[in-house]
């Protein structure tokens, strides 16, 4: 069966370009060019070109969304504008005044969302070497991804945030450091914050999916490499709540 709707995740040191929370926009990037993925994909500049003229922001049937974690019911913000740059594809979007709309501000703010995902479905593709061959030089990708369709560009609050992407479909290579001081700062953040009910107890579901994720990560690898600090901040932790 055809895939119609994949999920592709983004890490862009600068996940945010800009931001005027005061006035609620914000400016970031979905998509990023030229990186071999996990999937062994590389996305070329010039791949949404098409999607964004018919689709996007600025055309006359504009039907590609900004969504929390991929879920349809949680949208952030009207996109102002969607294009590609040397980097990969930027967004701009006017957050809303809804309360789900606040609450992405203050996680903002906080630095809690750092990684943006797409969901998309390939239309053209080229294959740059055979499965052997890429286990043999991951480097340089399976496929390299010429036109993709855009439906929509999600926010991430945490690693499997999709719900129909369970956490142990992670592919490996996962910085568990990163895992868990994300996953501390989601604690920190649900203590301190002023957010709406529903978005502390979605992103407390989160968070305990990620503890979960990282004892299994210890249980299946015992000598992965881990910050030994981090490790024992996050043990202690979890030992007293």
């Amino acid at each position: 069966m055809e895939t119609v709707y994949t999920y592709k995740d983004t890490t862009i040191a600068a996940a945010f370009k800009d931001a005027d929370l005061k006035k609620g926009i914000v400016t970031g990037y979905f998509s990023r060019f030229g990186n071999v993925d996990s999937d062994g994909d590389i996305i070329k500049a010039g791949a949404f070109s098409k999607t964004v003229k018919e689709q996007g922001p600025r055309s006359a049937q504009p039907r590609i969304k900004h969504l929390m974690n991929h879920n349809p019911s949680m949208p952030l913000g009207k996109l102002l504008d969607l294009k590609e740059d040397s980097t990969g594809l930027v967004y701009e979007s006017q957050v809303g005044t809804h309360a789900l709309g606040q609450d992405f501000i203050k996680m903002v703010e906080s630095g809690l969302i750092t990684e943006h995902s797409i969901g998309y479905r390939t239309i053209k593709r080229n294959q740059l070497q055979d499965y052997a061959g890429y286990q043999k030089n991951p480097s340089k990708g399976m496929y390299e991804i010429t036109e993709a369709k855009l439906f929509e560009g999600s926010s991430l609050t945490a690693w499997g945030a999709n719900p129909l992407t369970p956490l142990t479909g992670l592919k490996g290579g996962v910085d568990i450091n990163n895992i868990i001081s994300q996953q501390v700062a989601i604690e920190k953040f649900c203590k301190d914050s002023t957010a709406t009910d529903e978005t502390i107890e979605m992103l407390l579901l989160h968070s305990k999916q990620l503890s979960q994720y990282i004892l299994d990560i210890k249980a299946n690898q015992p000598a992965i490499a881990t910050d030994p600090d981090i490790w024992k901040g996050w043990v202690n932790k979890l030992q007293t709540t």
